[in-house]
């Protein structure tokens, strides 16, 4: 099954990670800790775990020296994020994965500076592939990975979408247009899983056309996994979610839902999705175990029920 396989996989990543962490020892020894505190939180390490599956979809190699460090970084960027939006100033929320979000644990200036530090050690940590190779065209690659995953996590990006998402909540719900929810969904969630995608397929040497196709992927799949967000906060069950439903009807907040209604909402999941299948379905290497293990992820992401 698709959710044990997902499990197995999410532990090697764990072990991944751990290897990059910081020790915490030294002065600033706080910080440290809240960004240990902050990874180990957990999650399903969907985003490493797309890097790791389209990497060895198209080179077939071992991928620790070159992979790793950025499997690393990018759930480090991941999870600075969850550090900010938890913020008194954002979403305030109190608990993460059921323990207490790190602001909660470690005081908000901690909670702050920990997002800062993970998103910093992120970068210092993608930047040790270049001690993996002395060869010019491994070397440009890894260029290339970085400036895509700078620019997807920043204002062209991740940030960019969450600024937008902030702005939105200033307004009432009819101003708030089908544009202005794309573009948080793009770009908020989206960015970082056309990173994922994108980073894999550049370290393993695959041409630009596929590059593209995978961004294009990584966009439907990050646009229908939070439309099928929208519709599970109206279907969805809260034991299984492990969150209350209703609320973004019960606080007026204009969703793609609430946009386009229910029916509309599946069909345009569905179709993204189909969308996504067929484009992986045309790249080298996806008939091999690792691109039909990312079908089935994909598949598993879009029609999730949590």
């Amino acid at each position: 099954m698709i959710s044990e396989d997902i499990g197995k996989k999410a532990k090697i990543i764990d072990n991944i990670i751990e290897s990059f962490l910081p020790k915490e020892e030294g002065p600033a020894k706080t910080v440290m800790e809240a960004m240990n505190y902050s990874i180990h939180a957990g999650g399903k390490r969907l985003r490493p775990m797309l890097m790791m599956e389209t990497f060895l979809m198209f080179a077939g190699e071992d991928p620790e020296k070159v992979l790793y460090p950025f499997m690393a970084a990018i759930e480090m960027i991941h999870t600075y994020s969850l550090c900010h939006d938890d913020l008194p100033a954002m979403d305030n929320d109190e608990y993460r994965r059921g323990q207490k979000s790190t602001h909660a644990m470690f005081g908000e200036a901690m909670g702050i500076l920990a997002g800062d530090a993970l998103l910093n050690y992120a970068f210092e940590t993608a930047l040790s592939a270049f001690d993996t190779t002395t060869d010019a065209n491994r070397m440009r690659r890894i260029a290339y990975a970085l400036s895509v995953l700078a620019k997807k996590a920043g204002i062209y990006g991740m940030v960019g979408g969450q600024v937008v998402d902030i702005k939105a909540e200033e307004k009432s719900a009819d101003e708030v247009t089908m544009d202005t929810i794309k573009f948080i969904h793009e770009n908020k969630t989206a960015a970082m899983i056309e990173s994922s995608l994108m980073i894999g397929a550049i370290l393993a040497g695959a041409d630009d056309a596929d590059i593209k196709t995978l961004e294009r992927i990584g966009s439907d799949v990050g646009l229908a996994f939070q439309i099928q967000d929208d519709i599970l906060d109206v279907t969805g069950d809260e034991k299984a979610l492990g969150k209350p439903v209703g609320s973004d009807e019960a606080n007026g907040k204009t969703t793609y839902v609430s946009l386009v209604g229910l029916e509309k909402a599946k069909e345009d999941v569905a179709a993204l999705s189909s969308n996504a299948l067929s484009e992986l379905a045309c790249l080298e290497g996806s008939v091999n175990e690792h691109g039909i293990f990312l079908k089935d992820l994909i598949a598993s992401l879009t029609y999730r029920d949590r």
